[in-house]
């Protein structure tokens, strides 16, 4: 079996938002500090020989329990540091019940942040609403300049319903002091029926109108040699900046961490998948009481398995897509979505013309400014 580095840690169920996309089953449990102690022991134990693991602080909501996530760190740097190995912390969360205590904790511990925050105040407030309908602009936005403050390069993450301009979304996390954007569009819960699912079905189009208008941008400002603007761009665009770094490096991506490297684990112990299939017993593949795990047949990359992946060009930048994504457009774990191999497969396209374009000169201007990594050297191994 693969070594397992990578664990979600889902220290509550409970949340304190009812985001109108949520995928999650809200039971509202919570995690123990004898589980969440027994997971860190599981994740080293599996993680063999590997010097660094790996542990994401997700929910529900997980500030909810952020007594817990104090103690899981000092409980695994004591652990991993009596044996030679490090734990790199993250944390997921929706940026409400940030505190200057927290904040800190975070700046201490290295922890990489991600907020989870849709853009504008009409789209937060109507996406991401209280349970009570309020919204939730006004109360995060505060506490994420705080954060943004001590730790620039906090990772915007929104999720794009519906016909929503991708750029207005980017401008307004922009606006609020994110140098890192992510986006993502929304895919359906799979704990609602077919009859009952919440809020619009995708619309990939204004995803494939934004990525070509940021093609060309791409090509203006390397022509112009515009280092301040390109920069801002991949912050901007840092997916779609990492598309670049991936061409131009020549990297390949072979399907996502779940069922291979990565885990999550439940308040009671269960593991599953990833953090996306919790609750969904065709995607327990066992808990930390049990030595051997049923990784079923999800160990296996679309790339290599797929018949449709197999014969796309885009295999090795996509990497067979997310799973959850699948289960919840065509039922099917290992079978995509045909909207969003044409997204990806335009995504490459358009960053293999920015490459390719470029003069040799330019090329070397762009690794001279840090604007792309350089190449590595064949001949380095670590």
């Amino acid at each position: 079996m693969n070594s397992i580095t990578h664990m979600s840690l889902l220290v509550t169920m409970a949340c304190n938002l009812r985001c109108v996309y949520c995928y999650e089953d809200k039971t509202g449990a919570k995690m123990n500090e004898r589980t969440a102690y027994q997971a860190v022991d599981w994740l080293i134990k599996k993680s063999n020989d590997m010097k660094i693991i790996h542990i994401v602080f997700f929910g529900g909501e997980p500030l909810l329990n952020f007594p817990l996530i104090q103690s899981v760190v000092a409980y695994a740097e004591a652990e991993t540091g009596k044996l030679g190995k490090k734990t790199n912390f993250a944390i997921t969360t929706n940026g409400t019940l940030l505190t200057d205590e927290i904040i800190m904790f975070f700046k201490e511990h290295n922890f990489k942040v991600m907020i989870s925050f849709d853009g504008t105040k009409e789209l937060q407030d109507s996406q991401r609403p209280y349970s009570s309908g309020q919204g939730s602009y006004d109360r995060a936005v505060p506490k994420i300049k705080s954060l943004l403050g001590i730790m620039p390069n906090t990772t915007g993450h929104s999720v794009i319903m519906g016909s929503t301009s991708p750029e207005v979304v980017r401008d307004a996390l922009q606006d609020i002091g994110f140098h890192r954007v992510s986006l993502a569009m929304n895919s359906q819960s799979l704990f609602t029926d077919e009859n009952s699912k919440e809020g619009p079905a995708r619309n990939t189009q204004s995803m494939l109108s934004s990525i070509e208008e940021e093609a060309k941008v791409w090509h203006k400002l390397i022509k112009e040699l515009d280092v301040p603007s390109l920069r801002k761009l991949i912050g901007r665009n840092y997916l779609y900046g990492a598309l670049l770094y991936q061409l131009h490096q020549g990297k390949k991506k072979y399907f996502c961490g779940a069922g291979r490297n990565m885990v999550s684990v439940t308040p009671s112990g269960d593991l599953y998948l990833c953090h996306r299939f919790v609750g969904m017993d065709d995607y327990k593949i066992g808990s930390i009481d049990q030595e051997l795990l049923d990784f079923k047949d999800f160990d296996q990359s679309p790339v290599e398995t797929n018949e449709s992946c197999k014969a796309c060009a885009a295999r090795y930048y996509c990497g067979g897509g997310c799973k959850h994504d699948h289960v919840s457009a065509t039922g099917d774990v290992h079978l995509p979505e045909e909207q969003m191999c044409n997204v990806k497969r335009k995504e490459l396209e358009l960053a293999a013309q920015v490459v390719n374009s470029l003069t040799p000169q330019e090329r070397s201007w762009l690794i001279k400014e840090k604007v792309f990594p350089p190449k590595p050297c064949p001949l380095d191994f670590f």
